[in-house]
């Protein structure tokens, strides 16, 4: 009747009807609304608990089901039970007896958010060694030393030293420069317990063949870099390789080269050239840190660089038709932070000097 009488009425007096005053179901307050308002509202509370009681049932149901499905699966094993499943016997892992050192002595020449992708990048680098049938024997983080990028003459970005110079000389902690503090807190400081893992909380890559403990003679130190006039032909056993540990988007050219030439370290390129990859680079030669580590691991169990850079350079890279190519323009590389698209992720990256996020350039030697 109500309905019926209120479908007579002009829309403008309709309008002008007055509110009505009721308790929302939801909130328990008085509140005015229209009639027509007031309807849906309890239409939308009515229309939920529906939903909610329905979910409730729904579930019960699927728990049920569930429960009746393993007990029938359980019964049909008992009666037909199948042949054990041989699983392969897993190699045991045959390290290969040299150190991977990755010096994370230019925090003052990145932002925060490139020590970040940096931070990430390690993460994946360790995970590839870990899951190598050939991995290095030990890797070594070290963080600053007596040589900063500023100290070498090269400007720290936006957000870089001039903000967190606590995190720049050669006394601070590696466990307080911005890479440090990432892996202490985002991976709640598992870093400490990795196998075949070193963190050198001071000293930098100066102090692995100074001081009281030294542990590399600088002789078999190799800082691997894009910008070397060496190309390295293998990897040997009972030598130390040194990856630049920086994320600069391409920043800071020849950065690695001139800190190995300052601290007197020999340094040496990958062998990124058409004769090993039968093709060219469709790409800038920017690699992250997993990448690199993926190229180096990938020597190490195969032998071969061919099978090595195919499987630590991304597909985007590499152009399907072979292309003439200087061997200068090939070569020029560097490690980058990304999310991992193959841990691969990406796992470590090449030995390059610049980085891009996607590509996060952690400064390997190649």
């Amino acid at each position: 009747m109500d309905q019926c009488k209120e479908a007579n009425v002009p829309e403008e007096q309709r309008r002008k009807l007055p509110p009505v005053t009721i308790t929302d179901p939801r909130s328990g307050e008085k509140v005015q609304l229209s009639k027509t308002a007031a309807k849906k509202l309890l239409k939308r509370v009515q229309r939920q608990e529906h939903k909610d009681a329905t979910k409730q049932e729904r579930r019960a149901k699927e728990r049920q089901r569930r429960k009746e499905k393993q007990i029938q699966l359980r019964e049909e094993r008992k009666k037909n039970p199948l042949p054990a499943a041989a699983k392969p016997a897993k190699t045991p892992a045959i390290a290969f007896k040299a150190n991977l050192v990755v010096d994370l002595g230019f925090d003052d020449l990145m932002t925060t958010d490139e020590a970040t992708s940096l931070a990430a990048q390690l993460g994946y680098l360790y995970g590839e060694n870990r899951a190598s049938s050939a991995p290095f024997q030990q890797l070594i983080f070290t963080g600053a030393g007596d040589t900063s990028g500023t100290s070498l003459g090269f400007a720290p970005p936006h957000g870089g030293a001039h903000q967190f110079p606590e995190s720049s000389t050669k006394d601070s902690s590696l466990f307080q420069d911005r890479v440090g503090v990432q892996m202490e807190t985002k991976n709640r400081g598992s870093w400490r317990r990795w196998t075949r893992v070193m963190l050198r909380e001071y000293g930098g890559i100066e102090g692995l063949s100074r001081g009281p403990n030294p542990i590399c003679d600088p002789s078999n130190m190799v800082y691997l870099t894009a910008d070397s006039d060496h190309t390295i032909h293998e990897l040997q056993e009972g030598k130390t390789y040194i990856i630049g540990g920086i994320v600069d988007r391409n920043r800071y050219k020849h950065l690695c080269a001139k800190k190995a030439e300052h601290l007197g370290i020999p340094t040496a390129r990958l062998p990124i050239e058409p004769t090993y990859l039968g093709q060219a680079l469709n790409a800038r030669k920017v690699l992250t840190v997993n990448q690199v580590f993926a190229i180096l691991v990938g020597w190490t169990e195969t032998r071969d660089w061919k099978a090595a850079l195919q499987r630590g350079l991304p597909s985007r890279k590499l152009q399907n038709n072979a292309q003439a190519c200087s061997s200068d323009a090939i070569l020029h590389n560097t490690l980058s932070d990304n999310q991992p698209e193959s841990v691969q992720k990406d796992p470590a990256q090449q030995i390059t000097e610049h980085t891009n996020p996607e590509e996060a350039t952690t400064k390997p030697c190649d």
